[in-house]
């Protein structure tokens, strides 16, 4: 497992915009996957959000090492930034699960990330763990719902409603 505290800063920020581009990836996914459409557009924001991470991410790695183009690496340390392992048989409350595990995972390598830097990114990945907080606590959320409601992801709550 990576250290925050030990490993190059370069490596820690390609990291974090790999996880940041298969976060994306997966909340596209679910997006696509769930007819339930309040689910579906929380989807689409995550995946918009993390969009915005990763670009943000870029921006600083671009400022600390200019010239230099960011190495992403294939795959992200599980053990510091998981991934969701999502499969057409995984249920959806297996995927919330992890995605909350994942969310919380990237808060505190944020957390801790941010004590590498000075202002304004420090500043920034402060923002940007809290803003991985709000996250998990919306996906939490979820995760109540669809544990509570059958076919959660399947419902047009909409018209259960009107």
């Amino acid at each position: 497992m990576m250290d925050v505290v030990k490993t190059p800063l370069k490596e820690l920020l390609g990291l974090a915009i790999k996880a940041e581009i298969g976060a994306n990836a997966v909340y596209t996914q679910l997006a696509e996957r769930v007819s339930n459409p309040l689910l579906k557009e929380k989807f689409q924001w995550l995946a918009y959000e993390e969009n915005k991470h990763r670009t943000s991410l870029i921006k600083i790695y671009d400022n600390l090492y200019k010239g230099e183009e960011a190495k992403i690496p294939e795959k992200t340390d599980d053990a510091l930034l998981p991934s969701i392992d999502m499969s057409p048989s995984s249920s959806l409350i297996d995927i919330l699960y992890q995605a909350m595990e994942s969310e919380k995972a990237a808060e505190n390598f944020y957390s801790a990330l941010s004590q590498r830097l000075e202002d304004p990114q420090k500043k920034f990945l402060e923002y940007l763990s809290k803003v991985e907080h709000s996250h998990y606590m919306m996906l939490r959320s979820e995760y109540v719902l669809a544990q509570e409601v059958e076919d959660y992801a399947e419902k047009d709550i909409d018209k259960v409603i009107t």
